[in-house]
């Protein structure tokens, strides 16, 4: 398929199973003893920004209802759902909100519509539908340049090479704290 035809089947494509999971709030208790800590300075930025993301999120009334807009998006790329709901968790305990789906065309989709809001991309490389993690990673660099790019695969190899220069590759299975370190940078960007 030309790139054109993809473009123009793609603009009319509405995501069908995304889903929308919020910043869970109150985790103070979980991380404040950490302030007090020596850290590794990315990680203690880190832990800075959940406090103050956690703080932010106690002063506002209401608090957010999942169908309100987030501040900033990281979108999680995976089709095996066990993979997913442990990104997915894990993410939700970060400074951005999370947005989940299955394939590449609902991740453009995704992005497309909350353009402003995205600061993450988290993509596995093997996909359902028609594109795969690295035609995705390179779309996503020419179309978002504010994007922070991540890459995981438990099995690429040299295919490596093939992402775009300004992506992370992460190798399967990922420790969080890579993947929290990956946040955190995407935050700052």
């Amino acid at each position: 398929m030309r790139r054109a035809d993809h473009a123009f089947h793609l603009s009319s494509y509405e995501p069908v199973r995304t889903t929308i999971h919020g910043v869970a709030h109150g985790l103070a208790d979980a991380y404040a003893g950490l302030a007090d800590v020596e850290l590794p300075d990315e990680l203690a930025s880190l832990v800075l920004l959940l406090h103050q993301r956690d703080a932010v999120s106690q002063k506002q009334q209401p608090i957010r209802s999942a169908s309100s807009l987030p501040t900033k998006l990281v979108v999680v790329v995976e089709d095996d759902p066990t993979v997913r709901e442990l990104a997915v968790a894990m993410l939700e305990e970060t400074a951005l909100d999370v947005l989940a789906c299955t394939c590449a065309e609902e991740a453009i989709a995704i992005m497309r519509q909350h353009a402003d809001d995205v600061a993450m991309l988290f993509t596995d490389v093997q996909l359902a539908g028609g594109l795969n993690g690295i035609e995705l990673a390179s779309l996503a660099d020419n179309s978002w340049p504010n994007v922070h790019l991540v890459v995981t695969s438990g099995g690429m190899g040299h295919r490596v090479a093939e992402l775009p220069e300004r992506a992370v590759f992460l190798d399967k299975p990922w420790r969080a704290l890579d993947v929290l370190v990956q946040v955190e940078r995407a935050v700052r960007q």
